[in-house]
């Protein structure tokens, strides 16, 4: 017997290291996943017409002041309400694994806006004030397939594969997925879709490049149902000129079948959790079918219209606040006001505490 003992716990150690490899919980252990969304941080951004004008190195100076806003998140009591009682002794906010970006990284895909991107997001993390960064282009950084910001993205990414931020590309290199504890993440950038928009040019604003595909492929591969999944693009699931119904029917199609737990998306530069199909497409495809949550930080930045003194009218912070159990979703919303966690009009509607597998 005790022999058998000693071979076991060896198997059972590498068992656990190469489950944890592979983003899954350990035998036994709980789940408990935190992550954060924030959206539209614009880099190389500046307001000429404020008073006084801000130029693009103030600008990326509040930048960097509001990543050490977020950075107080972890160690803070979750919200009083739904989210807090759910978790009950799991307080307080724990370090997340990621803090994801939807997109619009740069103002205008400039390469001197990606370094600086690069160096206020770094993937690695580095400081304890930063956390590991995965970065998801928007229509800001779009342009051209080859443009500074994509080949950029594309270095990143295979630099976080090789080492085991993420576990899978797709062939160019652009797109992502990686495992959090058993949870499944699928980065398809600007939007899940295959081909360019009618009348736009390959690696335009309006190009997916083979997202949908990607999409399709990674999921049947490793993310059966009930295996919970996360789906982050930058464009919003609204109707839109963005992308068009037929792109949406087919995203919607390509995901019915799994447990898509949440969407993040950003472009907005509104805080909304809404539901898709929205209500003009389940009209139209979304009958009697299911329906996703999706999630939008706002926007990262401050912004200032003409005239007006900077720093004009957001929060100096927003960001979503993610946790995951083995039986719950949970979201909550943080501000960086006053009030650290949202308790603004339609504050409620942002929190969101839902069962982990789909009701049958």
């Amino acid at each position: 017997m005790r022999h058998a003992t000693r071979r076991t716990a060896p198997f059972v150690f590498l068992l656990t290291l190469g489950l944890l490899a592979f983003g899954l919980p350990a035998p036994g252990a709980a789940r408990d996943l935190t992550f954060f969304l924030v959206s539209d941080v614009h880099v190389g951004q500046q307001y000429k017409d404020a008073k006084p004008p801000i130029t693009a190195a103030e600008y990326e100076q509040h930048l960097s002041e509001t990543l050490d806003v977020i950075a107080t998140i972890p160690g803070q009591p979750w919200p009083q309400g739904p989210v807090a009682e759910a978790l009950q002794g799991l307080r307080p906010v724990g370090k997340p694994s990621g803090l994801i970006v939807a997109g619009d990284l740069t103002q205008s895909r400039a390469a001197e806006q990606w370094k600086a991107f690069d160096r206020l997001f770094p993937w690695q993390g580095l400081t304890p004030k930063r956390f590991p960064v995965f970065a998801v282009a928007g229509n800001h950084d779009a342009g051209t397939q080859t443009g500074p910001v994509r080949d950029a993205l594309r270095a990143r990414n295979r630099a976080m594969l090789k080492a085991g931020q993420v576990s899978t590309l797709s062939p160019d290199g652009l797109h992502s997925a990686w495992a959090w504890q058993g949870v499944h993440f699928v980065n398809v950038n600007l939007y899940a879709g295959d081909a360019p928009q009618a009348g736009e040019k390959p690696g335009s604003m309006k190009d997916p490049e083979g997202s949908l595909t990607f999409l399709r492929t990674y999921l049947a591969r490793n993310a059966p149902a009930p295996t919970p999944v996360v789906i982050i693009q930058h464009f919003g699931l609204e109707k839109s000129t963005w992308w068009g119904l037929g792109e949406r029917r087919a995203f919607y199609d390509a995901i019915t079948n799994y447990n898509v737990v949440a969407i993040l998306h950003g472009h907005t530069h509104a805080l909304s959790h809404l539901q898709f199909p929205g209500a003009d497409d389940l009209k139209i495809f979304g009958q009697g079918g299911p329906r996703f949550d999706c999630f939008s930080a706002g926007a990262f930045k401050q912004e200032s219209k003409k005239g007006e003194p900077w720093p004009g009218w957001r929060h100096p912070c927003e960001c979503y606040v993610f946790h995951v159990t083995d039986r719950q979703f949970l979201a909550a919303h943080y501000t960086g006001g006053s009030n650290g966690w949202n308790t603004g009009r339609g504050a409620a509607d942002l929190t969101v505490v839902k069962d982990l597998l789909p009701k049958k």
